[in-house]
């Protein structure tokens, strides 16, 4: 095992918490972070994954963890460094899901914070770990330039979150695109781009639109709606990836690809009608936990806002009524998730497959 990150044993973590009482177990997970065994390292990851990083939810031991594994990230010798920068940035903002498409509402989440934090101790937890990452962004934007685009990738990814630092995030963004050859690190630069506003590279996003490589198209199409530049080929996009997706190990949404697209589009307001068939065809071929995000999608796409009580079947509009029986036609796999039938309750549809199904006219 190699040495740890300095510094490490004089933190006192027994005095921290996580998800389950003390943290007086994390230095030790860290240090198998540096575990030249594979199965050592995963099972150190996932605890880590499960206790400072509970079901989204951050701890008095989140924010000081941070500091070691950006460390471990940044050491060329560490035999695991992609992991420790993909925890990091879950520590930071959570889910990411929270904050797509329009990313991070810094400025919204500081004002909360800071209402509560008399009150709520988590929110305090939250907003310490994502400054201990946004401490380390100098870090993080060296890996920009690091040999492995494994580890490009995800430094792409998280320096996205951070709309503080933009000013030097984008240029660091700017030189790597103007040098980078591998598709996946500039997919999630342009997006980290388009995150952080960077209206300055617009051009250079534009050009990635013609790309041949179908992720950077996709990537650039999501960062040109980001940034307010959706015109007939951006939607042509992200109308094509939301039926067919393209292929690509993308950290965004858990590399729901499709989502995100659909996600955009609901995100521009009035969607040509080409734009929300196409996130209605996307719909229709999802299964199982994919549908119920698509569905939320695709309900906010074509109705806007609830409609409380809702009305006969006949008095919703074409593309309302094509929604409403696509969700109904969706397989069972998908209609035994909660969430879907939470978000159609939100909506007002029936939360029974049988009773929606009847409520859309069909057998």
């Amino acid at each position: 095992m190699r040495e740890p990150p300095a510094g490490l044993d004089d933190i006192d973590w027994a005095g921290l918490d996580h998800a389950y009482g003390s943290a007086e177990d994390v230095p030790d997970l860290l240090r198998a972070l540096s575990s030249a065994d594979e199965d050592e390292r995963q099972a150190a990851l996932g605890e880590l994954f499960t206790n400072i990083f509970h079901q989204g939810n951050r701890y008095g031991a989140s924010a000081a963890a941070v500091p070691f594994l950006l460390a471990l990230a940044s050491d060329p010798g560490a035999p695991e460094r992609i992991w420790p920068l993909y925890l990091a940035a879950a520590l930071a903002i959570g889910y990411d899901e929270a904050h797509l498409p329009s990313g991070v509402d810094i400025t919204a989440w500081r004002e909360e914070a800071a209402r509560l934090r008399e009150t709520d101790r988590a929110a305090g937890a939250e907003l310490a770990a994502y400054d201990a990452v946004r401490a380390g962004l100098p870090t993080v934007r060296t890996l920009l330039g690091d040999d492995d685009a494994g580890v490009r990738a995800p430094a792409a990814y998280t320096v996205g979150w951070f709309p503080e630092d933009a000013a030097a995030t984008l240029t660091a963004l700017d030189a790597l695109l103007d040098v980078e050859q591998d598709p996946n690190v500039i997919a999630h630069a342009l997006v980290a781009a388009g995150l952080l506003d960077g209206r300055a590279l617009l051009p250079r996003i534009r050009e990635h639109l013609a790309a041949t490589e179908p992720l950077p198209r996709w990537a650039a199409a999501i960062a040109l709606a980001r940034l307010g530049a959706a015109d007939a080929p951006v939607i042509a996009e992200l109308a094509a990836s939301s039926t067919s997706p393209p292929e690509g190990e993308v950290a965004f949404l858990e590399g729901d690809l499709r989502l995100y697209s659909a996600l955009t589009i609901a995100a521009l307001g009035e969607a040509p009608p080409a734009a929300v068939d196409a996130v209605l065809d996307g719909l229709s071929r999802t299964s199982d936990e994919a549908s119920f995000p698509m569905a939320g999608a695709a309900l906010r796409l074509t109705f806007g806002t609830p409609v409380v009580p809702l009305p006969r079947f006949a008095a919703l509009t074409p593309a309302q009524q094509r929604t409403v029986r696509t969700i109904a036609e969706l397989p069972s796999e998908s209609w035994r998730w909660v969430n879907l039938l939470e978000i159609l309750r939100d909506w007002g549809l029936p939360t029974a497959h049988d009773e929606c199904r009847r409520y859309a006219g069909l057998a």
